[in-house]
């Protein structure tokens, strides 16, 4: 199915595809002679359904060769593509990246969130390896990528659905003939995140040249780091509540600290007492328990509130999950193809892939009034509790004790995500006669995610377990609930100190809370294009077609689960299906040619009607010019109305039980840890609605060849933005007055935080505005200086967020452009220089994210951590090509962060806190990465 024009590389987006054109004619004539490459002559450009030679499409496409991705990052394509800054809030195996994904890589443009991405390969769509939609990147066959295209601009009615933000689409060389293998190791200079990678790939003609069949394989492994491997994670930044501030700027409400801690214990500590006088059950707090049960004093530390404080005995919870999360996939791809004729052809694709994470989550807390992470209420009979407390209670008329702890014993609770995913793909293409081709594609694909919390907390069963006695008739400590009922299998949890519980206890209240998620989707799609007449100005070209997709989802799991009966996990079995039916039309018409400032002007558009089993019929449409006055320089516009569809996820999810961390403005903004959240879905949801604007300008000019420079505008503004509010924003504004946010969060009698739900809507609009700059230069040493060799390449692509606005009904409207926390610098940019001298290669990369304000919302009175310096990082990659190791055959060391810089301070909130955004800033530090790739 042809989803993308052809046209000459000389007019191709400002950033050329850098590693094909420096290939050089011996690459050129060696894909010629073993169909390495596509034809000589042209390349394959994303962004419209046209095929015609010489036509650019006006919508902005970006294009990196599978040799700058390698320079990028050697190890995964998603890792390469998150450098730039398009996509610099992809998600990965980096902390705080979603507890289903599994180490999945989902692209993100414009940080509009994955869902409004389109992931291609080959044009083509894949079937989804998460329950929200998205495609894990790094599924497709890296040794087969030729290039991937970023088109950077709504592309809906050319796409279809869910291309708001834009579409990234990895064109693969299956035409590739001979044999090709690269191994590579790596790790960190922190003698950690060890990595392994290995790729064969085999492809060869039969039937005397008709056919031509492709197999490459993968297998990835990568180690992780640990939460505590880092200075800058151990040193425990955190934006806490200013126990002594007034509001003002010089003494602001919150502020930034470092070591801070959760106030609670591993091994106990006693919050207050229950029963007795207030000043009775206060003399009771700071009880703590050290290993054997032994009695202790608690260290509140400094600046305590409720939930947080700076130093003491509390514990850091920003050390406990990995800062990069572990990983293991193995995948393997085939396509092959055959000439039934000289004008058709079939072809047969399939992929499979597994794709395996366990990463942690963190202890069994109990440390909330919430029921999944309730306080431990100690009776004073309970049997493991220490004498000397008893008889302090027993003095004081103290009934009872309200105990926080934290569970170490367990090995932590953890999530083990596999997703097995398959696919498969059949089509056609072929000519009818003069211009007209036609080509059609089935695909069915599947998803099956088995995502596993271990080790969480049966609630029912620890509430048994902790409330021990001891048996009157024989003496033994049992549950009080076994005295009723002797044959209910509670096995007595002791909570006093770390290590007390015993195996059976911990057996006993502890669990694995299952999800088995099973996605599914079907696509159909015929396609017809031509040209069907001439103008003066050249030939008029049309494209149309149509396409059928269903997409299904079913997810199941335990009983246990479905009473939400475990801490975290509690998936909520569901089932959904939807089905899409769509027709487009295209054309491309010449409107000028070789006139005076009127070299070429064309007009390209497009149209397209989608009716959604779910909620009906949606037109969407783009227009766009090239207009080039002279030689050498080119004015492009695009205006397009766009689309995405709720996913299924969104539509009927019952829910998954969560924890969440929250600011309490009800309570003096004091931080409250592991509330119990839910999600559920939606099924009134309607499409988003986007209208996107983008014009610029490429140039190319002849008094500099080699030279291009493209700057474009983008505007892209989203009603109905299907969103859930979240858990800090419903309390924000329930403050401020909106009354319907009220309802999405619970209290106990005392005003406690209990519990959150929500369930995303249409209710919001999202506008997001800025500018991309993409320049490259190519040159021969010599011309620079005449007694140099080899060739220099130059290349540079930035973005400058001009806006980024959120709003809705009763909501305050908010422009986040410039604010860290909210990963959307004003700037972010990418610049290489690569030198190629004979078999040697050497490439230096620089990451640049300007400073900015740490949370724009929040003013110096509201917190006083304002100001984030900027942050560059340099990478750099050196390679020989060896000829005794065939055409493919070279050795290269790679270096991730050459300084070794650390992140800048920028914490993220959550149930488990890091110092610092790991979507913008480097966290594992200097990374190598030595590797050999052979062909023949």
């Amino acid at each position: 199915m042809t989803l993308y024009s052809k046209t000459r590389l000389a007019t191709s987006s400002a950033l050329a595809v850098i590693g094909l054109a420096t290939a050089g004619a011996a690459q050129a004539q060696d894909a010629a002679a073993s169909d390495k490459t596509p034809s000589a002559q042209e390349i394959v450009v994303t962004g419209s359904r046209i095929a015609r030679s010489g036509f650019t499409t006006p919508t902005p496409v970006t294009m990196l060769s599978n040799v700058d991705l390698a320079k990028a990052s050697p190890s995964t394509i998603s890792e390469a593509l998150r450098t730039l800054p398009a996509l610099t809030n992809t998600s990965g195996t980096q902390r705080n990246s979603g507890s289903t994904g599994g180490g999945q890589s989902f692209l993100n443009l414009r940080g509009l969130g994955a869902s409004r991405t389109l992931t291609l390969i080959n044009g083509h769509r894949f079937v989804s390896t998460n329950i929200t939609g998205s495609v894990d990147a790094n599924l497709v066959p890296g040794a087969l990528v030729e290039r991937v295209d970023l088109v950077t601009g709504g592309a809906s009615a050319a796409y279809g659905s869910d291309a708001i933000a834009g579409v990234v689409n990895f064109v693969l060389n299956t035409r590739y003939s001979g044999v090709k293998g690269q191994v590579q190791y790596g790790l960190s200079s922190h003698d950690d995140n060890h990595e392994f990678l290995a790729t064969m790939t085999a492809g060869s003609r039969f039937a005397g040249g008709r056919g031509h069949i492709v197999v490459s394989g993968e297998y990835f492994k990568n180690g992780g780091v640990p939460g505590d491997a880092r200075d800058w994670a151990r040193a425990g930044y955190q934006i806490i509540t200013n126990p002594t501030g007034t509001g003002t700027p010089d003494n602001p409400s919150q502020i930034l600290a470092p070591n801070v801690r959760l106030v609670t214990s591993y091994g106990g500590l006693i919050l207050n007492g229950n029963g007795g006088t207030a000043t009775a059950n206060a003399s009771f707090r700071g009880i703590t328990f050290g290993p054997g049960g032994t009695v202790g004093a608690f260290n509140f530390g400094s600046l305590t509130s409720s939930g947080t404080q700076v130093g003491g005995d509390g514990v850091d919870n920003g050390i406990i999950q990995q800062i990069n999360r572990p990983l293991e996939r193995k995948s393997i791809f085939a396509h092959a193809l055959f000439d039934v004729t000289p004008q058709w052809q079939v072809f047969a694709e399939g992929s499979y892939s597994e794709v395996h994470s366990d990463y942690i989550n963190g202890p069994n807390v109990h440390n909330s009034t919430a029921a999944q992470t309730a306080y431990i209420t100690i009776q004073r009979d309970n049997a493991y509790l220490p004498v000397s407390v008893r008889n302090q209670m027993t003095s004081a008329g103290v009934t009872s004790l309200t105990m926080t702890r934290w569970d170490l014993e367990d090995g932590l609770t953890h999530t083990d995500n596999l997703n097995k995913t398959l696919r498969l793909v059949g089509g056609f293409s072929g000519r009818l006669g003069g211009s007209w081709k036609l080509d059609g594609y089935f695909q069915w694909g599947e998803n099956r995610n088995t995502n596993i919390v271990k080790n969480t907390n049966k609630i029912g069963n620890f509430a048994l377990a902790v409330d021990a006695v001891v048996n009157p008739a024989d003496g033994k400590i049992v549950c009080r609930s076994t005295l009723a009922n002797p044959s209910n299998g509670c096995v007595p949890f002791n909570p006093f100190g770390v290590g007390s519980p015993s195996a059976a206890a911990l057996a006993y209240v502890n669990g694995d809370s299952p999800a088995y998620i099973r996605t599914s989707q079907q696509v159909a799609a015929l396609n017809l294009s031509g040209e069907p007449f001439s103008t003066w100005a050249g030939p008029v070209s049309v494209a149309l077609g149509g396409e059928y997709r269903r997409e299904t989802a079913d997810v199941t799991s335990d009983a246990l689960s479905v009473a939400n009966g475990y801490k975290i996990g509690n998936q909520q079995p569901w089932s959904g299906a939807y089905t899409i039916r769509e027709g487009y039309f295209e054309t491309v018409v010449p409107l000028a040619h070789d006139l005076t400032l009127l070299r070429k002007l064309d007009l390209n558009a497009a149209v397209r009607l989608t009716d959604y089993s779910t909620s009906g019929t949606v037109t969407t449409w783009k227009a766009g010019v090239n207009y080039t006055p002279l030689d050498g320089i080119r004015f492009r516009l695009t205006r397009s109305r766009d689309i995405r569809a709720p996913n299924l996820n969104e539509l009927y999810s019952r829910g998954r039980q969560g924890v969440s961390t929250v600011r309490d403005p009800f309570k003096g903004n004091a931080t409250v840890s592991n509330v119990s959240s839910l999600t559920t879905g939606n099924p009134a949801l309607t499409p988003e609605i986007a209208n996107t604007l983008t014009y610029g300008a490429v140039f190319s000019p002849r008094f500099a060849p080699g030279f291009q420079l493209s700057v474009d505008y983008y505007d892209i503004t989203i009603d109905g933005a299907i969103a859930t509010v979240t858990d800090q924003v419903a309390l924000d504004q329930c403050f401020a007055g909106v009354a319907s946010l009220c309802t999405l969060s619970s209290r106990d009698t005392a005003g406690n935080l209990t519990s959150f739900r929500s369930a995303p809507i249409n209710y919001s609009r999202l506008r997001t505005s800025g500018i991309d700059i993409e320049a490259s230069y190519r040159v021969p040493m010599e011309a620079l200086f005449a007694s140099w060799k080899g060739r220099l390449t130059l290349r540079a692509v930035a973005n400058r967020v001009n806006h980024y606005v959120t709003s809705a009904p009763g909501l305050v409207t908010r422009d986040v452009a410039g604010s860290i926390v909210d990963s959307q610098p004003k700037w972010r940019g990418q610049a290489m220089i690569d030198y190629a001298n004979g078999p040697f290669n050497a490439t230096l990369i620089g990451r640049y994210v300007s400073g900015g304000t740490y949370d724009v919302s929040r003013s110096a009175a509201q917190l006083g951590y304002q100001k984030v310096a900027d942050y560059a990082v340099f990478d750099g990659q050196v390679s020989f090509t060896l000829p005794a190791l065939g055409k493919d055959g070279q050795i290269y060391l790679n270096v991730r962060n050459l300084f070794d810089r650390t992140p800048r301070i920028a914490p993220l909130a959550g149930n488990l806190a890091i110092d610092t955004n790991p979507f913008l800033y480097d966290t594992v530090g200097r990374m190598f990465r030595i590797g050999i790739k052979a062909g023949f």
